[in-house]
């Protein structure tokens, strides 16, 4: 093996297998929150069979899209606290992992208000509108979201009512590319020989 292949990538240490886990988490449920999409296909609706079918529908896709922000949330937050080790350990990641830290500092905030909806259940009545209006997925002075109108969330879709998703998106990515490009992440062993069973990478160590 050469010199520079044997200086590409190493094994990290488990903090970074931890912190790089839940970076991962975090895009997937990001692209699980893009992907949600309701739209109503059919005629307007008239009768009142079809009008509470139009609003569970909606109200289906608004839960799956609370669903995915929160897990979204949490997953950043949790490695906020291991980027925050880490750029105190090695000062190699020391200028992105402080990036990182204050550009998700915004979300502790939100933690509150994520894990209490009783202020804001109290003002709007868990009405879909305030949700909607607050992430930017319809007008601020809009009335209400059209019948006719899609719901579903994009790169503008403001996490915890505060961060444009596509931001922290590419903040996670850069991030995550940093210590791919150091470290040998998400990558299992190849096997010795056929039907050999291969022992579980350190990437599978149990979330902390």
């Amino acid at each position: 093996m050469s010199d520079a292949s044997q200086t590409l990538a190493r094994p990290a240490p488990l903090s970074v297998y931890l912190l790089a886990e839940h970076l991962d988490a975090a895009l997937a449920a990001g692209e699980d929150l893009t992907r949600v999409h309701y739209l109503w296909s059919g005629a307007p609706p008239r009768s009142s069979e079809a009008i509470e079918t139009l609003r569970a529908g909606q109200r289906g896709a608004v839960e799956r899209i609370k669903l995915f922000e929160l897990a979204l949330i949490a997953r950043l937050l949790k490695a906020r606290e291991w980027a925050s080790a880490l750029a105190a350990e090695d000062e190699r990641f020391g200028g992105v992992a402080r990036l990182y830290v204050a550009g998700t500092a915004v979300l502790l905030d939100a933690v509150a208000e994520c894990g209490d909806l009783s202020a804001i259940d109290f003002d709007t009545g868990d009405d879909l509108t305030a949700y909607l209006r607050s992430r930017g997925l319809i007008e601020q002075d809009a009335p209400a979201v059209a019948d006719s109108a899609p719901i579903g969330a994009g790169d503008g879709f403001l996490v915890a009512a505060r961060v444009p998703l596509g931001v922290l998106l590419d903040l996670v990515a850069t991030f995550l590319d940093a210590l791919e490009a150091e470290f040998d992440l998400f990558v299992e062993p190849a096997r010795k020989s056929a039907g050999e069973p291969v022992a579980n990478p350190p990437a599978n160590a149990p979330v902390q």
